[in-house]
């Protein structure tokens, strides 16, 4: 029983190190970094302004496994709470659900981007280009701050 136990804490450590690292963006070079409480608050629709500025979200394709990744460990949500969370936002018209990107790719996301002045999107940390402004990175480290 104890190998059993061993072996399964062995596996989640492995697990936990292996997650995906995201990042946070923008390519507007005035937003200055946010804490990852502030990115809770922006993807659950509680923070409508950032540094005096009104962000337009994207979100990644609802088929991405990194969108799912990063509910999960971001957010601290499963895909169906984002969706009764944006969908209780909208119809009360507090706030508008993120833009759904029609793919995952870094070319997609900095599209869309360049088009949208105030847009903050995610991506896996490795996508990331020199001309995007890292609002927030997650590490392996201090995944849960």
């Amino acid at each position: 029983m104890n190998r059993a136990v061993f072996f399964f804490v062995l596996l989640i450590q492995s697990a936990l190190c292996q997650a995906a690292q995201f990042s946070v963006v923008s390519l507007n070079p005035t937003l200055a970094e946010l804490k990852s409480s502030e990115i809770k608050m922006l993807y659950r629709g509680r923070l409508t302004s950032i540094q005096g500025v009104p962000p337009k979200l994207a979100d990644l394709p609802s088929n991405s496994p990194d969108r799912e990744a990063f509910y999960y460990q971001i957010l601290r949500k499963s895909p169906s709470q984002m969706n009764a969370i944006w969908a209780r936002l909208s119809f009360s018209g507090k706030a508008a659900a993120p833009f759904e990107l029609d793919s995952s790719s870094n070319e997609a996301v900095l599209i869309w981007l360049r088009e949208n002045e105030n847009g903050i999107a995610y991506l896996p940390s490795e996508e990331v280009t020199k001309e995007m402004n890292i609002l927030y990175k997650t590490n392996s480290k201090a995944r849960y701050d």
